[in-house]
């Protein structure tokens, strides 16, 4: 007969020596002293997007038919009556300063790169009169500093945790939990940074604050850690046992963020095979996996291979780079998925990957560039010790 454990789970139960390891964020002798979801815009058509320009045009477009409601009606402790989801995008803290009748105008200062998905940047008009959602720590960002981001609590798909120096969208990982480096909500963005990182915990396994986060994130990279605390890791946030061997866990977390901060200069993966026909055209509409058929005769995704668009097609893509997971899935699929052109029906809004850079080769080079960040880590997180731990 099955029997519920002390956390009243049936199924799926828990590791019990996992509860007394050390939370991650909440206690006195936590690695980390605060922590925030990522931000959610609850109107990231209006709001984000590959085009820096595009963002801006429609964040006007936004605030201008706002405007013209507030001066038709509001302020009269009512939500407005026109719905229209072409001229705006209502939610709750936008119908609450409708009901106050508070004009808004555009911060063009506000500009701000977020994290959207794994290895995704986007534009984000960080406006918090018009962002529902901004996060707490976010707010006083600051310059130079970073974030381990996490899955959250109550979630479906397996843990994983990605750092980034850019606004973490709160989908960037699945009810995504970051916990900083630098906090500065409590002073002038231009002094000094204030610590994140616990001095308990980092005095206890006997490292600095940098070395601190580093091993953090080695540990929740882990595919040791990430397997023996599948069930806990689902349902609530991570704890942190201190391990046997912890400088190399350092050494290789600092290689990791190296590797997963940098990962626009990382260099393309050279041993893949390069397919043109015809004159070659690096523009994306929505790159997929070539076909080929299975022992039983059926079709299915072959993932050697990806058909970037009409004109190329890559191939000999190592099966080891699809074992890197992130937020469900892989960081090549994250790319496969992201970097296509999305239609909004409801606003009328294009957003186009091809606008994002420059660099006409941007998005085919993030492939091949994630390809080779994908085996890096792999090859990396395979290098950390056997998962002994001493408390």
């Amino acid at each position: 007969m099955i029997h519920p454990d002390e956390n009243n789970d049936w199924i799926n139960q828990r590791d019990p020596h996992y509860q007394h390891y050390v939370s991650i964020i909440g206690d006195s002798n936590s690695p980390f002293l605060n922590n925030a979801v990522g931000i959610s815009t609850n109107r990231d058509f209006w709001v984000s997007g590959f085009s820096k320009q595009e963002v801006l045009k429609n964040t006007k477009r936004l605030i201008d038919n706002y405007n013209i409601e507030v001066a038709r009606n509001g302020g009269q402790g009512k939500k407005s009556t026109m719905r229209d989801a072409r001229k705006i995008k209502w939610s709750a803290g936008l119908d609450k300063q409708f009901k106050q009748g508070k004009r808004l105008s555009i911060k063009m200062n506000h500009m701000r790169l977020e994290m959207y998905r794994p290895f995704t940047k986007k534009w984000l008009m960080y406006d918090h009169d018009i962002v529902e959602r901004p996060g707490q720590y976010y707010k006083h960002w600051g310059k130079n500093n970073q974030a381990i981001v996490t899955t959250g609590r109550g979630v479906r798909r397996k843990f994983s945790a990605l750092v980034t120096d850019a606004l973490p969208n709160l989908d960037l990982m699945e009810k995504g939990q970051g916990f900083i480096r630098f906090d500065h909500s409590s002073s002038n963005e231009l002094l000094p940074n204030s610590d994140n990182v616990n001095s308990n915990f980092a005095n206890k396994v006997g490292l600095n604050a940098d070395d601190t986060f580093a091993y953090v994130y080695a540990l929740l990279n882990s595919f040791d850690y990430q397997q023996r605390y599948d069930n806990d890791l689902r349902k609530d946030l991570a704890r942190i046992p201190i391990v046997k061997d912890i400088s190399k866990y350092v050494t290789i977390g600092k290689q990791l963020m190296k590797l997963h901060l940098n990962y626009e200069q990382v260099s393309t993966y050279s041993d893949v095979d390069i397919q043109y026909h015809g004159e070659p055209d690096y523009r994306v509409t929505k790159m997929k996996f070539a076909k080929r058929r299975n022992n039983d005769g059926k079709l299915e995704n072959d993932r050697s291979t990806i058909i970037f668009n009409d004109t190329i097609t890559i191939s000999n893509i190592p099966s080891k780079a699809y074992q890197y997971i992130v937020n469900g899935r892989s960081a090549i699929e994250w790319i496969m998925d992201q970097y296509r052109v999305k239609n909004d029906n409801k606003s009328g809004i294009t957003d186009d990957p091809n606008d994002y850079s420059n660099d006409p080769k941007y998005i085919f080079n993030l492939l091949l560039r994630i390809i080779n960040v994908s085996v890096q880590t792999v090859d990396l997180i395979n290098q950390l010790p056997e998962l002994q731990i001493i408390e």
